[in-house]
């Protein structure tokens, strides 16, 4: 866990914790960290009356990551080992026997007495899931799965009105809601800091739901029942019916070759077996003169590539597939470099297309940092390297481990993990890279789509399905919180649909949430063009429109969402928010007023609502409210200060009189 003077952060196995861990690391100077998976039970005492937030999990979808990360080499840990029968059980044995880790099973009791045996006990210097020997009694106690168990025993009770829970589907907007709500000074540089941090502690993997059958999802919402309940989990499906996977056990699966970072591939890199004759292409990147080398721009860009220098071959801009732009340097080098990006294909059995071509130099003695790159693109393609010149003072990191790279040697790098390259010798490294974005998908897992197939001749309803499949699994991804690669595939729809509705206003919501209004409103106007009942759209346009300081039309859109959607007590909230600004008094007391009465148990209605009679001198009333405020949640210091400031001037009004 993590202690600051606002608030402590609770870290629980795989939620996001790493990521929030270096955020604040980063961004929060006057900061301790209290043990490794330390539960809430190890508060230190001048922390015990600060919040505490946690991040929840999907079930099913935490075990599937706690699986897939496990079974990495080199990982496990004790708990996985007794469950898996080390390493021997598949995905449904072994999350059947951690779900059922705290029941009365004899196969249960005997794996609790195996962990008894190897568990520390004490919970200092444990790196596995910050267990200890004592937990496997108090977990039999608990009496149900393991994820509600370890979430109760790390967090405490979820309604304390001390913990503030964020969601691992949507990690950066509700930890940043979080932060504002805790009036977290740091809060905008940790917004920063988010775009700028890549996912840490990562296990691939595909949707949860496709290594899950009827049994296994049916005991998880029996066993972790409490917790799915408590934030409104539902199993959400997107396999074909019928279908069962497992995490594959080699470069080899489902039809495709190499590394699959859409289905979940964890290797650092992977050789593509043969060894090509590099000599033509060599000769020729010989002759390239060094003014031309001289004019490369992406030492200019980006400061990790400070030591190279590149020329490209083939670019397009990302999400746009159908229309790569081959350079006129692929023009001359055509005859040398088609026989190796046929090879290429040939070993990814010709499923994709290139999106990306180019020549690299690394300088001698030069460096690139370690990094992960970023765009939907790169995150998904397969990035090979063919060294073309190269020596053995070259060395290539990725993920934690070192390749030498011989010339005339194809292979894939896992770009989307962290590496690094140093060239230690007094030769200019020179490698041609090729990516290669497969075509993973079909019409029931998100196809990656041309223009072709969307102009063809299957008409209206195929197309609107194929979109449809696309806008499903970036909606998938938006709730995850991976917003760079769902808003790459919004984009990619609007790509061929401009104008398509869902797409625009789930894009103009991350654009709020990321706060890039004006480009907000941009897209939610252009779906209510389209359809002008949405009442979420009309919502989230008034809250765009608010932003970028037109509050006269936010109230308008806002109000025609609660019209078309009256059961919306947020909207009363906002609505009470603008009117006051305006002027309009006695509106926003009415909208306030609504609020509460739709909501009596919020805080923030109540809160609302008082600040607002505060202001316009109706003491009485505001006391009432604000008292109610701090009721509901006495740790809220800015509720607690002005109901005294109400109290106080309700006294100082009646000495008065």
């Amino acid at each position: 866990m993590i202690v600051t003077d606002r608030f402590v952060f609770v870290h629980m196995h795989k939620t996001g914790g790493q990521t929030i861990n270096k955020i604040i690391g980063h961004c929060i100077d006057d900061h301790h960290v209290v043990g490794y998976h330390y539960p809430i039970a190890e508060l230190p005492d001048d922390a015990r009356e600060l919040p505490v937030v946690g991040i929840v999990r999907n079930p099913w979808d935490w075990y599937a990551s706690w699986y897939a990360f496990n079974r990495r080499p080199g990982i496990r840990n004790q708990l996985f080992e007794v469950v898996s029968a080390g390493g021997a059980a598949d995905f449904k044995a072994t999350v059947t026997n951690l779900v059922q880790l705290g029941s009365d099973t004899p196969e249960s009791a005997a794996h609790r007495a195996q962990l008894s045996q190897l568990l520390p006990e004490a919970l200092e210097g444990n790196r596995g899931a910050g267990l200890t020997r004592s937990c496997m009694q108090e977990l039999a106690d608990a009496n149900c799965g393991y994820l509600s168990w370890l979430f109760f025993r790390m967090l405490g009770d979820p309604d304390s009105a001390r913990l503030e829970i964020g969601r691992f589907e949507n990690l950066q907007h509700d930890f940043l809601e979080i932060m504002y709500r805790l009036d977290v000074t740091q809060a905008e540089a940790m917004r920063a800091a988010f775009d700028n941090q890549g996912r840490a502690n990562v296990s691939r993997h595909s949707h949860y739901s496709h290594y899950y059958d009827d049994e296994l999802r049916d005991l998880v919402a029996t066993r972790d029942h409490a917790l799915i309940e408590k934030y409104g989990y539902e199993f959400q499906s997107l396999k074909p019916a019928g279908a069962h996977y497992d995490f594959p056990d080699d470069a080899y699966a489902d039809g495709e070759r190499g590394f699959h970072k859409l289905l979940g591939r964890a290797d650092n890199f992977l050789r593509l077996n043969e060894t090509l004759d590099t000599t033509a292409i060599r000769k020729k990147v010989d002759q390239i003169p060094a003014e031309r080398w001289a004019e490369s721009d992406r030492r200019k860009i980006f400061n990790v590539h400070r030591n190279t220098q590149s020329l490209s071959l083939v670019h397009f801009e990302d999400y746009k597939y159908d229309k790569p732009e081959y350079r006129d340097l692929y023009s001359e080098l055509e005859e040398e470099i088609a026989p190796i990006i046929d090879y290429i294909a040939s070993y990814y059995r010709n499923n994709g297309f290139i999106v990306r071509a180019m020549l690299a130099k690394l300088e001698a003695g030069g460096q690139i940092p370690k990094h992960t790159d970023a765009g939907y693109s790169l995150m998904n393609c397969h990035r090979v390297h063919l060294p073309l010149v190269t020596s053995e003072a070259v060395d290539f990191l990725v993920g934690g481990e070192t390749v030498q790279m011989r010339a005339g040697e194809l292979w894939e790098i896992n770009n989307a993990t962290e590496h690094a390259v140093s060239n230690n010798g007094t030769e200019d490294r020179v490698h041609l890279i090729v990516d290669w974005m497969p075509n993973l998908h079909n019409k029931t897992e998100n196809e990656v789509l041309t223009a072709d197939q969307l102009d063809g001749d299957d008409g209206e309803a195929a197309n609107e399905e194929m979109l449809g499949s696309i806008i499903g699994q970036a909606n998938q991804l938006h709730r995850s919180g991976e917003l760079r690669k769902a808003e790459a595939l919004y984009r990619q729809v609007l790509h061929f649909d401009e104008d398509h509705v869902v797409a625009n206003n789930l894009l103009g919501l991350m654009c709020i949430q990321t706060r890039r209004f004006d480009e907000a409103v941009k897209h939610i106007e252009r779906a209510l063009k389209v359809a002008p009942d949405d009442a979420q759209a009309q919502a989230n346009l008034g809250v765009a429109l608010k932003e970028v300081g037109r509050p006269e039309d936010a109230a308008k859109h806002l109000e025609e969402s609660l019209r078309l959607d009256p059961n919306r007590p947020r909207i009363l909230n906002n609505l009470g928010s603008i009117y006051f600004l305006l002027g309009r008094h006695d509106e926003a007391i009415k909208r306030f007023e609504d609020s509460v009465t739709a909501q009596p148990g919020s805080v923030e209605a109540h809160f609302n609502l008082g600040s607002a009679l505060l202001q316009l001198q109706r003491y009485d009333e505001a006391v009432a409210h604000l008292e109610q405020c701090v009721r509901l949640r006495p740790e809220f210091e800015e509720g607690r200060n002005r109901f005294e400031k109400a109290r106080q001037l309700l006294e100082a009004s009646r000495t008065r009189q």
